[in-house]
C-alpha cells in the first residue's frame, strides 16, 4: 500500500465525514421547524376547541337601516378587542334574490361586563350595532358571526 492509497483513504474519509455531518445537520434544522409548526398549529387546534359563541336575538330597525345583535360567550377563549371579529349577512329575499353583506362598519360593545373591564370573557353578552347602505327587501336572512378562531355562529330571521 503506498502514500498515494492512504492519502486517498484519508481523503475519501474526511468527505464521507463532511457529508454525514451535514446532511445530520439539514435534518436537525427541519426538525426543529417541524416541530415548531406542529406546536403552533396545536396551540391554533386547542384555541379553536376552547372558543365557541352563540348568538342570542338578532333584529332589524327599517327606519335607520341597522342591524342589531347579541351573542354570548359561550367558551373558555378571552378577547381584547373585536377588531378581528366577521360579521356578514347573506339571504334570500321574497322576489328571489340572493343578497351578502360583508359588514363593515360595525360597532361591538360588551352589553354584560362580568370582570376585566373591556375584554370580551367567557360568560359575557355583547352588542352589535351595524349600519346597512341600502335597507333590506322582505325575505329570509341569516346573519354569521366568527370570532379570530374561526368559530361561528349563525342566526336565522325574517323581514316580513
Amino acid at each position: 500500500m503506498g502514500f498515494d492509497t492512504v492519502v486517498a483513504a484519508i481523503m475519501v474519509t474526511a468527505i464521507i465525514v463532511a457529508v454525514a455531518y451535514t446532511f445530520l445537520a439539514g435534518s436537525t434544522t427541519i426538525a426543529e421547524y417541524s416541530i415548531e409548526n406542529y406546536k403552533e398549529a396545536v396551540q391554533m387546534a386547542v384555541k379553536k376547541l376552547r372558543s365557541d359563541m352563540n348568538i342570542l336575538n338578532v333584529s332589524y330597525d327599517n327606519s335607520t337601516n341597522t342591524i342589531t345583535a347579541y351573542f354570548k360567550n359561550t367558551g373558555d377563549e378571552k378577547y381584547p378587542d373585536f377588531s378581528e371579529f366577521d360579521a356578514i349577512l347573506y339571504g334570500k329575499t321574497d322576489t328571489g334574490e340572493m343578497v351578502a353583506f360583508y359588514l363593515n362598519s360595525t360597532s361591538y360593545t360588551i352589553v354584560k361586563e362580568l370582570i376585566n373591564p373591556g375584554i370580551f370573557d367567557p360568560c359575557e353578552v355583547a352588542k352589535l350595532d351595524s349600519s346597512l347602505t341600502q335597507p333590506l327587501a322582505n325575505g329570509s336572512y341569516v346573519l354569521l358571526v366568527c370570532t379570530p378562531n374561526a368559530v361561528c355562529d349563525r342566526f336565522d330571521f325574517s323581514i316580513p
